[in-house]
């Protein structure tokens, strides 16, 4: 047939039929990515497959499958991956070639192998895993230190979604009474937008960092298709990124997702890491808790030996102070003695001397007056500086570490003092010491705060 023969479009498509059918007889195996898919309501299931390469798409065709065999086709593969057929999956195809003279050429998808899909999506997400590692990403967030009261929150999340409704419910109703401050970055969590929105509100929680304690990924419902976009390298390393860690809780039972695999901490469910957060919060209380009975026992141990020791000084202070007035009582009584042998002279001799006994008598009164005046006024004096007596006075006694601070400057800001007045003691904490321009500092230039024992 000449080109001078006029055919219509009709007869052309005919022959066009006859000689691809004639050439690619049978069935082939053809790789190939889902650009589309449709099913109608007929059952039918219409696909476009294309083929990428660098510089993008180098191919594409469409492809049916017909209502008959695509009911045992997709609940085949579904099964074994997990997943449903969706856009951007890779397949493998049972195809023979059909030519319809009205509708062109198309594929009639005979079999979807689902392994091949399985190591596809295996395949790329070890190779961003790969690369991550290689970078020096993979454990960057994971080495971050999980803050011990997790209450101010990031939810990267869609505000529809029910997952992130449950993580905010399970929060707000926690039994222990803690109350969060949560945060919605608001993300596209399924479809052609997921991953740069989810990517977006990354970027945003980072730059708000100083203000967060927590970053958590949520979504919870979906089909398991929907987590493609968590495997994404500009998502992981926008996570391994972050200078907060990052809870994972996009809740699925399959293999993990790079996500998953970058974030400090990876939970099935939004619930879980909901539980998690509060479970942290328990923690750090009960450990608060012990802390500080701890504390309290020893202090008043330390309370209580002090002031057994203090009693144990006043009472050698007041023994001392009683054996020294009786030494010198008893040493003025044997001169007052000894000067009364000696005044007692025949009144002859007294005469003779020109003396009168008497006036001696007066004199040597006047003296032991003196004496025991002077007697009574030291016992006054170590009275007077009995500690119980100067602590009734008003005046304390501060201790660091058991040992007695004499001077503003001997303290150490944030240190532990215990005050002992008469009738108990005082432990606080130094919060501020001024020293005046003589280096020394007067009592009430010290800023203490403290309960009283």
């Amino acid at each position: 047939m000449n080109g001078n023969h006029i055919l219509s479009l009709y007869e052309f498509n005919l022959m066009v039929k006859d000689a691809l059918l004639c050439t690619f007889p049978g069935t082939y195996l053809i790789t190939a990515e889902i650009a589309g898919v449709n099913v109608d309501k007929k059952g039918h299931c219409y696909l476009e497959l294309v083929d990428k390469d660098e510089d993008g798409i180098r191919a594409r065709t469409d492809a049916r499958i017909w209502a008959g065999a695509f009911k045992s086709i997709s609940r085949e593969f579904e099964k074994a991956a997990g997943l449903p057929l969706a856009k951007g999956l890779k397949i493998l195809v049972t195809a023979s070639l059909n030519f319809h003279e009205r509708y062109g050429m198309s594929l009639i998808v005979e079999y979807i192998d689902p392994s091949y899909t399985i190591g596809e999506m295996a395949r790329k997400r070890k190779e961003i895993i790969e690369r991550l590692t290689r970078e020096g990403l993979i454990r960057l967030n994971k080495a971050l230190a999980f803050p011990p009261v997790p209450i101010r929150i990031a939810v990267i999340s869609s505000a529809r979604a029910a997952g992130y409704e449950d993580f905010v419910r399970h929060l707000s109703e926690n039994s222990f009474g803690y109350v969060f401050s949560v945060r919605l970055y608001d993300a596209v969590m399924q479809g052609d937008g997921a991953a740069v929105s989810v990517r977006a509100a990354l970027d945003a929680c980072t730059s708000d960092a100083a203000r967060l304690d927590l970053v958590v990924i949520v979504r919870g419902g979906g089909a398991a298709a929907d987590l493609d976009c968590f495997d994404s390298y500009e998502i992981g390393r926008a996570i391994a990124l972050l200078p907060i860690p990052v809870i994972s809780g996009i809740g699925h039972d399959r293999d993990k997702t790079v996500v998953d695999e970058v974030s400090h901490t990876s939970v099935k469910t939004p619930t879980a890491a909901a539980a998690l957060i509060v479970e942290r919060l328990k923690t750090f209380e009960e450990l608060v808790d012990t802390l500080s009975h701890r504390l309290l026992g020893s202090a008043g141990a330390a309370s209580r030996r002090e002031r057994s020791r203090l009693t144990a000084l006043a009472v050698l202070l007041k023994s001392a102070s009683r054996a020294a007035t009786a030494r010198d009582f008893y040493r003025i009584e044997g001169f007052e003695k000894s000067m009364g042998r000696a005044v007692r002279v025949p009144e002859k001799n007294a005469e003779a001397l020109g003396v009168r006994a008497d006036t001696l008598r007066g004199a040597l009164k006047k003296y032991l007056r003196a004496l025991e005046a002077k007697l009574d006024s030291r016992a006054a004096v170590i009275k007077h500086l009995d500690p119980q007596n100067v602590l009734l006075r008003g005046y304390s006694i501060t201790r660091v570490n058991g040992r007695t601070l004499r001077l503003a400057a001997d303290a150490s800001t944030g240190g532990r003092l215990e005050t002992i007045f008469s009738d108990g003691t005082l432990e606080s904490t130094v919060d501020k010491i001024h020293i005046d321009a003589g280096g020394r500092a007067p009592i009430d230039k010290i800023y203490v705060e403290g309960d009283a024992a």
